[in-house]
């Protein structure tokens, strides 16, 4: 049962997955300003994503959880989402043509990597030694190494080359995943559930229980909060960068010092966890992520903002390992793949798709350092609202 090359092969699934989302949707905004696009249409294409995740990605999640097949959903959207790459290449024709394809990227590539989160957690709760925070860890380091190297080539090569890089990275993430164990004895066992005497529940009940899940719900709420600002900071950081005088091996050195710090918070958040309560992990992560919008508004030159980039660690590094088990504590595994993936589009889909498209306008009207001091204050309001329920909990 416990198998040694499962952290292996859930590690390699990590790093090609996220090496693949660096090259497809990391350099977006870039290319979207090599388009000539302004910052309105930016602030709605970034929002355009976020509503195909808001809305998609909760769907995939009640699929994987009714029919089991977490691993060919997985590797269908991939495959899918290499034919719909080539679609960025109508930008220079129009803003228009970019729409209905971040559409479809969301949808499907994007939408996958909470599905691969969930398959990862499904199987450790199965019993087998998986543990997430290493294999994300890892899919982190090699986000670190692939924006340094595609920066670089960028600038080189052109914009035009990000579906052919892509298409490479993608291919090899769909063959490892077809190869890949998927979680057979939990899903046999829930699909022998559904077959058993007794009333029949409505396809959208998961929908419904989770509703009724007051700490979820919570969670939700707040954290949605967060990301306005988060977000809105994660699709302006290339313009703020851009601003300072940085080109895209800026932004590529940028998002690997990211990526490093985020891999090293991975990597040892289960040594952190057995010292410090889940909870306050959570907090602490919360809390940085107002720092870094701040630091990210307040940069005054491209080495600083570079420099800035290792609050990553104490931020999302903390927040993704912290949330994930958060989650598997507070829901039921019936539901774990539905929660998930609605979580991650309430959360961080909402939550980008309001702050991407009011950063948009904001910075459009007052500039980017004043818009991320407006949207700080909102993800200032989700930590305080976290706190308040987790203190509620604890005294109930």
């Amino acid at each position: 049962m416990h198998r040694p090359a499962n952290n292996l092969r859930f590690s390699l699934l990590h790093g090609l997955y996220w090496s693949s989302f660096c090259i497809l949707y990391s350099f977006l905004v870039p290319l979207y300003r090599h388009y000539g696009f302004n910052d309105v249409t930016i602030g709605f294409l970034s929002m355009t994503g976020s509503l195909a995740s808001m809305v998609v990605q909760p769907l995939w999640g009640l699929v994987c959880d009714r029919t089991g097949r977490i691993k060919g959903i997985f590797t269908a959207m991939v495959l899918l989402s290499v034919f719909v790459s080539y679609g960025l290449w109508l930008g220079r024709i129009s803003a228009g043509w970019m729409f209905p394809i971040v559409f479809l990227l969301a949808s499907t590539f994007v939408s996958m990597g909470t599905v691969l989160d969930s398959w990862v957690m499904k199987m450790g709760n199965e019993g087998h030694s998986v543990r997430f925070s290493i294999t994300r860890g890892i899919g982190s380091l090699a986000f670190a190494a692939t924006s340094f190297g595609f920066g670089h080539l960028l600038d080189a090569a052109g914009m035009t080359i990000i579906p052919l890089a892509f298409t490479f990275m993608a291919l090899l993430l769909a063959g490892t995943a077809a190869l890949t164990r998927a979680p057979v004895h939990i899903n046999q066992r829930l699909l022998a559930e559904d077959t058993m005497p007794g009333p029949v529940k409505h396809p959208l009940a998961a929908f419904s229980d989770l509703a009724k899940n007051r700490r979820f719900v919570m969670l939700l709420f707040s954290m949605m909060l967060v990301f306005i600002g988060t977000g809105a900071s994660i699709v302006f950081m290339p313009v703020r960068m851009a601003e300072l005088g940085g080109t895209n091996v800026a932004v590529g050195t940028a998002m690997t010092v990211m990526a490093l710090s985020e891999a090293a918070a991975m990597l040892s958040h289960h040594r952190l966890a057995k010292r410090f309560r889940n909870e306050l992990l959570l907090a602490v992560s919360l809390f940085f992520f107002i720092v870094k919008i701040l630091v990210l508004a307040f940069a005054p030159s491209v080495a600083l903002l570079i420099a800035s980039q290792v609050f990553q660690f104490f931020s999302f590094g903390l927040y993704m390992p912290s949330v994930m088990h958060h989650l598997n504590h507070i829901v039921g595994e019936r539901q774990l793949t539905t929660a998930m993936l609605l979580f991650a589009s309430g959360s961080f889909g909402l939550g980008m798709m309001i702050g991407s498209s009011t950063g948009g306008i904001l910075s459009s009207m007052l500039g980017v350092q004043s818009m991320l001091l407006i949207l700080a204050c909102v993800t200032a309001c989700g930590f305080l609202l976290h706190l308040v329920s987790s203190r509620e909990r604890v005294c109930s």
